[in-house]
C-alpha cells in the first residue's frame, strides 16, 4: 500500500464568493478561492501569486485592507477566523497572525472592515453578518466586532423596510456623503440622502434593471456608480442625473459582484460562471480572469449536482479535460498548463436571459464523448422546460479540422428517444474505424461513419444509424462497455449482462446474471485482464470471465462510481462516503485505499465525476505504481478539479522552500516582485532580494512558456534570455 500519494487541487473553486479587492496601485487584484488568496494581474488576467491558509478556517467570505495599515491584508473566513497577511511589495505576502471572532457556534456570511474614525468604540472594527451553524433558519444576525481582538461590541437590530413586495438585495455607502444606495428585488436602486437625520431624509430612484440588483458600487469620487444583475449588462450611473447611463451589454453571465479602483480607471465584474472581467473607464473590456469555468445554473448547493451534466472526458490531441463550460459550450482545460484552453460552442444559439415573470430555458450540452484519437467528438444537447424536456434530443458529430485546429460540425440528427449515455468504441485498426453507442431507456443504438462523397484524396464522411438492439425482458438499460479490442459490447439490462459480438448479425451472444440487483456500471479489463468484465451494482462488485462465462469474484461494497485506466489494467471505485479503492480485476488484493478523501469533517463535498488521464510521458511495460502511466482526476460538487499524485521527501522540501520564500509566485509574479522589492529595499540591508534566491536561467525560460497574450513585452526580457542561453 502506497503512502506517498496526496490529493492536490488542480483548479476550480469559487473566485466570486465576495467582491474582488484591487491593490493600492490598481495593478493587481486579490480574490479568495476557498481558504486561499489568489493575486492576479489586472493587465493580463494572469495569476501571479497564491497565499495558502489553514483549510480548517473555511472559505474566505471577504477581503479588505487593514483600516490603519494598507500593507496589511485582512481575510475573514467562514468559520469566524480573521487572518492578517503582511504584503511584501504587491504580490508576495507572509502570514502575520490569526484571530478568532467571538462567535463559537456561528458561521460568517459576510464581513467588512471599519476604521476607528467611523466607530464610536475608538478601535478598528469589522461588521459581520452571521448565522447559527446547526440551524435551518435563514435568520441573519449583524454585529460589530473588534478587528484585532475579535471581541463582540454591538448587535444591530434595526432593519430597512422597503414595502411588502420589495426586499433589499444590496446596500452600499457613498464614499463622501451621508448617503446609502439600496438595491432591491424589483430592479430599483434607491439613493437615501441624510440617512442619519430622519426629519431631512430624502430619496431618489434609479430604475433600469428588470431583475433583482445583485451589486452596486460607487467610484471613489462618488460622482458615478455601477450596478449589475442577471440581465448580463453592466450599467454606469451618474450621481446627479437619473436618466443618463452607459451600458456594457452581453456580459458572459449574471453579474454577482463589482469593485472599482481608487483612481476609477478599472471596474472588476465578477460573473456567475466563475469569471472576473476587468473593464476600463471607457466601458471596454481590458482583461478577463477565467479559471475553471463554472456551470452558471448553479445558484445554490442543491444545483451544484447538475452543473456538469455532460461528465468529463479526455482529449488526447490537446491533452485536455473536456466538460461543460459556458451555457451551450464545452470547455477544454489543459492538463499540461493547468488552465482553461478554450470553450467550444456546441448549441450555436444566443443565450437568453430570464425575465421577471417568466423563466427562460436555454439548450445545454448534456452528454459528450471523444474518440481515442480525438478525430471525432459526439455531443447531445437538450432544452429543459419546467424540469421536463422537449420531444427530441439533438445528437451531433463533430470532426477535427487539421487546418483550423478545431472541431467542426459534421452530422446533425434528432433523436426521439431520450439518450442517457454516449460511448465511442476503441479504435479497432489503423485506418481509424469508429463507432458510437447511444443508450436509451431500454435499448442501445450503434452509429458509424460512411463515405458521403467518394473521393480517394479527400473523402467526406458522415454518420448514420447502423443498428438498434432488441428489448431484453423489458429490463431497463443502465450501462455498456466495449472490450479493449472493440470486438465485443457488453450491455447491462437490469441485473443481466448481455454480450454481443459486433461483427456478428445476431442480437447477442450470451447473457450473464447473478442476483437481482440492477447493474449500474460496466468496465472491460485491459492488457492481461482483457478477458475479464467488472460489473457494479449499488452494493457489490462482480468480476466475470467472459470466455468461460463464469463469475470469478464477488465483493460487497457500496459503489458510487467505477472507472478504468485506459493505459493499464487498474480500476478505481468510489463509495458514497468518499472512499477510494484501486484494484486490478485479476487480483483480490486492493492496490491502494484512501478513506474520507476530503477529511472526516467535510460532509458537504462529494465527487461528481472521475477519470484516469494518460500522462504525456507514459511508458508501456511494467508499472511500479498505479499512477505511473495515468493520473486520477476528480471533479467535485464544489466545482473543484483535484488529482492524486505521488510525492517524495525531496519534493516536499522544495515545496516548503518555495512557500516560505516566494508564496507560490508564478514566473511572472517572481519577476514583478523582484523588481518591486528591489526598488523598495534599496537602502535596507536585511531584506533579501528574490534574484539571490531563484534560478535566473530557469525563470527566463519559464517566461517563454507563458501564452503569448499573457507574456511580458519581449524586449524587456531579451537580455535575461540571451544571458541564460549563453550560460547553457
Amino acid at each position: 500500500m502506497e503512502d506517498n500519494i496526496v490529493v492536490k487541487k488542480v483548479e476550480g473553486g469559487s473566485i466570486i464568493s465576495h467582491p474582488p479587492l484591487f491593490s493600492e496601485n490598481g495593478r493587481f487584484i486579490y480574490v479568495g478561492c476557498g481558504a486561499d488568496i489568489n493575486c492576479f494581474s489586472v493587465s493580463s488576467g494572469k495569476l501571479v501569486a497564491s497565499y495558502t491558509a489553514d483549510q480548517n478556517f473555511g472559505r474566505i467570505v471577504n477581503l479588505c485592507f487593514h483600516p490603519s495599515d494598507d500593507k496589511l491584508l485582512v481575510a475573514i473566513h467562514f468559520n469566524a477566523v480573521i487572518v492578517f497577511w503582511d504584503l511584501i511589495g504587491t504580490q508576495a505576502a507572509k502570514l502575520s497572525k490569526q484571530q478568532e471572532l467571538d462567535l463559537k457556534e456561528y458561521n460568517v456570511i459576510s464581513a467588512k472592515c471599519l476604521s476607528r474614525n467611523y466607530s464610536s468604540y475608538d478601535v478598528n472594527c469589522v461588521v459581520v453578518s452571521y448565522k447559527l451553524q446547526v440551524s435551518n433558519s435563514n435568520d441573519i444576525n449583524i454585529g460589530l466586532f473588534a478587528l484585532e481582538e475579535g471581541t463582540f461590541l454591538h448587535k444591530f437590530d434595526e432593519k430597512i423596510k422597503l414595502g411588502s413586495d420589495r426586499t433589499v438585495t444590496v446596500v452600499q455607502c457613498h464614499p463622501n456623503s451621508n448617503t446609502l444606495a439600496i438595491g432591491d428585488n424589483t430592479g430599483r436602486i434607491v439613493l437615501y440622502y441624510n440617512v442619519m437625520q430622519k426629519n431631512t431624509r430624502s430619496q431618489t430612484v434609479y430604475h433600469w434593471h428588470t431583475l433583482p440588483v445583485n451589486d452596486v458600487v460607487f467610484t471613489s469620487s462618488g460622482n458615478n456608480f455601477y450596478s449589475g444583475g442577471a440581465e448580463n449588462v453592466l450599467v454606469k450611473w451618474f450621481y446627479e442625473n437619473t436618466e443618463t447611463r452607459h451600458y456594457l451589454p452581453r456580459i458572459s453571465a449574471s453579474i454577482v459582484h463589482l469593485s472599482v479602483t481608487e483612481d476609477n480607471q478599472y471596474v472588476a465584474v465578477s460573473t456567475q460562471n466563475n469569471s472576473i472581467i476587468i473593464v476600463n473607464s471607457q466601458n471596454r473590456i481590458n482583461s478577463v480572469i477565467q479559471t475553471f469555468t463554472w456551470g452558471v445554473h448553479a445558484s445554490n448547493a442543491d444545483e451544484f449536482e447538475k452543473v456538469f451534466p455532460a461528465g468529463v472526458v479526455f482529449d488526447s490531441r490537446s491533452r485536455s479535460l473536456v466538460t461543460n463550460g459556458l451555457p451551450g459550450h464545452i470547455q477544454f482545460f489543459s492538463l499540461d498548463q493547468s488552465q482553461l484552453a478554450f470553450n467550444l460552442d456546441i448549441v450555436c444559439q444566443n443565450f437568453i436571459t430570464r425575465t421577471r415573470d417568466q423563466a427562460v430555458f436555454n439548450a445545454d450540452v448534456c452528454l459528450l464523448a471523444i474518440s481515442d484519437d480525438s478525430s471525432w467528438l459526439a455531443t447531445v444537447e437538450r432544452r429543459p422546460i419546467d424540469n421536463k424536456y422537449v420531444v427530441d434530443d439533438v445528437l451531433k458529430f463533430w470532426t477535427f479540422n487539421e487546418k483550423s485546429q478545431i472541431y467542426k460540425l459534421n452530422t446533425y440528427t434528432n433523436s426521439v428517444d431520450r439518450i442517457s449515455k454516449l460511448y465511442f468504441r476503441p479504435s479497432v485498426d489503423l485506418d481509424g474505424s469508429h463507432m458510437v453507442a447511444t443508450l436509451h431507456k431500454d435499448v442501445y443504438k450503434l452509429w458509424s461513419p460512411y463515405n458521403l462523397l467518394e473521393d480517394e484524396k479527400n473523402p467526406i464522411k458522415s454518420w448514420q444509424h447502423e443498428y438498434t438492439s432488441k428489448l431484453y425482458h423489458n429490463q431497463p438499460l443502465h450501462a455498456i462497455s466495449f472490450s479493449e479490442d472493440g470486438c465485443i459490447l457488453a450491455a447491462a439490462f437490469g441485473p443481466s449482462i448481455v454480450l454481443k459480438v459486433l461483427d456478428d448479425s445476431d442480437d447477442f451472444k450470451t447473457s450473464l446474471t447473478h442476483g437481482f440487483e440492477h447493474i449500474r456500471f460496466l468496465e472491460f479489463g485491459k492488457n492481461s485482464s482483457s478477458w475479464m468484465l467488472v460489473a457494479a451494482s449499488s452494493t457489490r462488485l462482480l468480476v466475470w470471465n467472459v470466455l468461460s462465462e463464469t463469475l470469478l469474484t464477488t465483493i460487497w461494497v457500496q459503489v458510487e462510481r467505477l472507472i478504468a485506466d485506459p493505459m493499464s489494467e487498474y480500476m478505481a471505485i468510489f463509495t458514497a462516503n468518499n472512499d477510494l479503492f484501486v484494484f486490478t480485476p485479476n487480483s483480490k488484493n486492493v492496490v491502494y485505499k484512501k478513506q474520507n478523501i476530503f477529511g472526516k469533517n467535510d460532509k458537504s463535498t462529494s465527487i461528481l465525476w472521475a477519470l484516469f488521464a494518460p500522462k504525456s510521458d507514459h511508458q508501456n511495460g511494467q508499472n511500479l505504481s498505479w499512477l505511473d502511466n495515468s493520473t486520477l482526476y476528480m471533479l467535485t460538487n464544489q466545482q473543484e478539479l483535484l488529482k492524486f499524485e505521488k510525492t517524495d521527501t525531496l519534493q516536499k522540501m522544495v515545496e516548503a522552500f518555495v512557500d516560505d520564500n516566494f508564496t507560490n509566485l508564478t514566473p511572472l509574479g517572481r519577476i514583478i516582485s523582484n523588481k518591486e522589492i528591489s526598488h523598495t529595499t534599496k537602502n535596507i540591508n536585511y531584506m533579501p532580494e528574490f534574484d539571490t534566491l531563484i534560478d535566473e536561467d530557469k525563470t527566463a525560460f519559464e517566461i517563454l512558456e507563458e501564452p503569448a497574450h499573457l507574456m511580458l513585452p519581449l524586449e524587456t526580457q531579451l537580455e535575461r534570455i540571451l544571458l541564460a542561453c549563453l550560460k547553457t
